[in-house]
């Protein structure tokens, strides 16, 4: 039995790990995992204009076998009974986190609006997930245009399994960033265990942009606007109707509809409009179904990658790819073969991992293969590019 399977089969300890707050740190005292983790926790920052922030900590665990499904669902039920036995534990754990921050920073804090809830999610496999939700004011610093979080969670530290994500507000630019984060968008930062933070990290600041503020500034004049334009279409609309009456007492508008070159009342340009906005409102709907990565354990990610490039890969490619070291990769890799989730094969000098079930054969002829059998030496196992290109060469020769 693999050292992930026998970790997740201690059902009671998970239970109770639930209800722990997985970061601790120099700053952050009595908030430290002591009993078994989850799969994966995710903790989410939600930063606000006004400096407050919207959390919301996910442990996920993965309902592989009878015995831990079994105890989600009871988990389950017991939340759904009683939620304020479990936000209660988790709450004081939290205000011992808060005013531990609120004396390093100097700013008042206060934790509300906390719940907690569970569900599934079917990702790549199954999984339980109980979400504690929660406002943290004062979390991060407001000064001028300017965001600065992270000093609340100094020396922070991250094991493997967690990761710690923080979002800011439409409108707002990063200024900076410490330390690199692990992923990043325009909006969004992300830090994946395991890391143990400085005392003076993380830290983000973000810069309200130019034109976020000449927007607001701009709202004003921009009401007052509208209703001059009222006022205008009300005028404008009087003088339809007159142009109207005029036409139909006195004909004067009929040289006007006669020299259009239409007078039978088509509306083909407006339909082939409404066509094109239904196609768009129909492509508009289709988004990306797929989890965020800091949302899938390591196991997920390799599976979900080979599923991406067809149920096969390299694992040098599947390290370059993750960014991964080659003893993890290698880790991730030997747990996933010993449960049956994928294949491995040693073709010339790599290592391809499968899924189980890819049928290899046509690859073979055509890459790795005929590399092997035609390339002679340097092409074998180098794939469809040296393999195949070597051998045809040494065929054409007289």
């Amino acid at each position: 039995m693999s050292t992930a399977r026998r970790r997740r089969a201690t059902v009671l300890a998970l239970v109770v790990a639930l209800l722990a707050v997985p970061i601790a740190g120099g700053q952050l005292g009595g908030l430290a995992q002591e009993q078994v983790d989850p799969d994966t926790v995710v903790l989410q920052v939600e930063l606000q204009a006004d400096g407050d922030a919207s959390w919301a900590v996910h442990y996920r665990t993965r309902l592989d076998d009878d015995n831990t499904t079994a105890a989600f669902e009871s988990l389950r039920d017991d939340v759904s009974d009683d939620p304020t036995a479990y936000t209660a534990d988790f709450g004081d754990r939290m205000n011992r986190t808060i005013a531990t921050a609120e004396n390093a920073t100097g700013r008042e804090m206060a934790l509300r609006n906390l719940t907690v809830a569970t569900e599934t999610e079917a990702l790549p496999q199954e999984y339980g997930v109980v979400t504690y939700r929660f406002e943290w004011t004062n979390f991060a610093a407001v000064e001028g245009d300017q965001l600065r979080a992270g000093d609340a969670l100094s020396g922070l530290y991250l094991d493997e399994e967690s990761t710690l994500r923080i979002d800011w507000p439409a409108g707002y630019e990063r200024t900076s960033v410490d330390p690199s984060p692990t992923r990043s968008d325009e909006q969004t930062v992300a830090w994946d265990g395991r890391i143990d933070f400085e005392s003076d990290e993380p830290r983000l600041v973000v810069t309200e942009s130019a034109a976020a503020g000449e927007t607001t500034t701009g709202a004003g004049e921009a009401a007052g606007d509208a209703w001059l334009l009222v006022a205008a279409t009300v005028l404008a609309a009087g003088g339809v109707v007159a142009l109207l009456w005029a036409n139909r007492r006195y004909g004067i508008a009929g040289g006007a509809a006669s020299d259009s070159g239409r007078d039978d009342g088509s509306e083909e340009p407006a339909e082939s409009g409404g066509e094109s906005a239904g196609e768009a409102s129909d492509e508009d709907a289709g988004g990306d179904p797929s989890p965020p990565p800091e949302l899938l354990s390591n196991e997920e990610r390799v599976l979900q990658l080979l599923d991406d490039s067809g149920g096969r890969l390299k694992q040098q490619a599947i390290a370059e790819r993750l960014d991964w070291t080659a003893a993890k990769t290698s880790q991730v890799i030997g747990d996933l073969r010993e449960e049956d989730e994928l294949e491995t094969f040693r073709i010339g000098r790599e290592n391809v991992v499968t899924l189980p079930g890819v049928d290899l054969a046509s690859d073979v002829g055509e890459g790795e293969g005929e590399g092997e059998g035609e390339g002679e030496g340097e092409g074998e196992g180098e794939g469809e590019g040296e393999g195949e290109g070597e051998g045809e060469g040494e065929g054409d020769e007289p």
